[in-house]
C-alpha cells in the first residue's frame, strides 16, 4: 500500500496534468473535455470536501448557470476554464434570473485553469444566496492544498478513482482518453442515497459536537440533530437519537426523512444532553445526515 506522502504526490501529479491539458487545449479552442470532466470532478470534490454533488447535466433538467449540485447541503458549482470577473458576474446573473437560489443557497466556482490572485469586485447577489469570492472561487491549486489534511482513507479513494481511469501500461493518457468514460458512477440520484424512508420529528437542532470526552474541543463544521425514535408499525415512541449534520439544514419540530451521506463521516464525538447538560457519548463514527424536510398530511 502506498504511504500517504506517495498518494499525495500521485494525486498532485494527476491534477497538474489535468490543469495543463485544460489550459493548453483551451488556448486553441478545444473545450470538449470541460463537459466530459464534470462527473469526474463531482466524484473528486465529493471525496475531498464530503459533498454529495451530482452532475446536473444528467439530472433531466436544465441548469444554465451551474454544472454540479448537492441538493441536500444546497451547494452548487459551476465548473469552468474561464477565470474573468465578467464570467463570475454573468453566472450570478443567470443564477438569479432562473431562481436557482430556490434550490441552492451557496454558489461556488471551480476554475480549471489558474484563477486570478484576487477578486476585488463586488458581486451583487441581492442577499438571495451565499457567495464569497475569496472562499467560493476555487482552482486546482486550492484542491491540492487540501491533500495534506486528508485522512488515508480519502487519499486511497482518490487514488482508486484515478486508477480507474488509467491504462495499465501508460502512466497518463491525454485528458480526453482518461476521462471519456467518467460519466459512470458519479453519484446516485437523490432518491437512491440510502433513505431511511421513516418520517422522523426533529426535537433539537444545532447541538454542539465535541471531539473530546471533556467537551472542550468543539467540531467547527458539524452539529448534532436529535430526532425522536419510534418503533413501527405501532409507532411507539422509543426515545431520541442523535446524528451529525451540517448546520442549519433542519428546523426544530420539522418532519424529516433521513438520508445518509456516502462521502462525509463524523469521527468519534461527544455532546451535552440538551435536557440534563450531562456529557454523553454520541458515536464512534457516523455518516453525516443529509435528509430532507417533508410535509406530512
Amino acid at each position: 500500500m502506498l504511504a500517504q506522502e506517495d498518494l499525495q504526490k500521485k494525486i498532485c501529479d494527476f491534477l497538474g496534468i489535468l490543469q495543463y491539458s485544460v489550459e493548453y487545449r483551451g488556448a486553441i479552442g478545444l473545450l470538449d473535455q470541460n463537459l466530459i470532466l464534470q462527473s469526474f470532478i463531482a466524484q473528486f470534490l465529493n471525496i475531498i470536501y464530503g459533498y454529495d454533488l451530482i452532475n446536473l447535466d444528467r439530472d433531466g433538467h436544465k441548469y444554465p448557470a451551474i454544472d454540479l449540485g448537492d441538493f441536500y447541503r444546497k451547494v452548487a458549482f459551476q465548473v469552468t476554464a474561464t477565470k474573468t470577473p465578467r464570467k463570475i458576474e454573468e453566472t450570478i446573473e443567470i443564477f438569479i434570473r432562473h431562481k436557482e437560489y430556490e434550490n441552492f443557497n451557496n454558489l461556488k466556482f471551480l476554475i480549471l485553469e489558474r484563477k486570478q490572485n484576487k477578486y476585488s469586485q463586488v458581486f451583487n447577489t441581492y442577499n438571495l444566496f451565499d457567495f464569497n469570492p475569496q472562499r467560493d472561487i476555487l482552482d486546482i491549486k486550492d484542491i491540492v492544498r487540501q491533500l495534506p489534511s486528508l485522512k488515508l482513507e480519502k487519499l486511497l479513494r482518490l487514488s482508486h478513482l484515478i486508477d480507474s481511469e488509467l491504462s495499465g501500461t501508460v502512466i497518463f493518457k491525454t485528458t480526453y482518453q482518461i476521462l471519456h468514460d467518467s460519466h459512470h458512477q458519479d453519484s446516485l440520484p437523490r432518491e437512491e442515497v440510502k433513505p431511511d424512508n421513516v418520517v422522523r420529528t426533529v426535537r433539537w437542532v444545532d447541538v454542539p459536537l465535541y471531539s473530546d470526552p471533556g467537551c472542550q474541543q468543539r467540531r467547527p463544521d458539524m452539529t448534532g440533530v436529535i430526532l425522536d425514535n419510534r418503533q413501527h408499525p405501532e409507532n411507539v415512541f422509543a426515545g431520541y437519537t442523535i446524528h451529525p449534520i451540517s448546520p442549519n439544514l433542519f428546523k426544530e419540530g420539522a418532519q424529516v426523512i433521513i438520508v445518509y451521506s456516502r462521502n462525509s463521516v463524523c469521527d468519534e464525538s461527544w455532546y451535552r444532553n440538551p435536557e440534563t447538560n450531562e456529557i454523553t457519548y454520541a458515536w464512534t463514527e457516523h455518516s453525516e445526515v443529509i435528509g430532507r424536510m417533508v410535509e406530512v398530511a
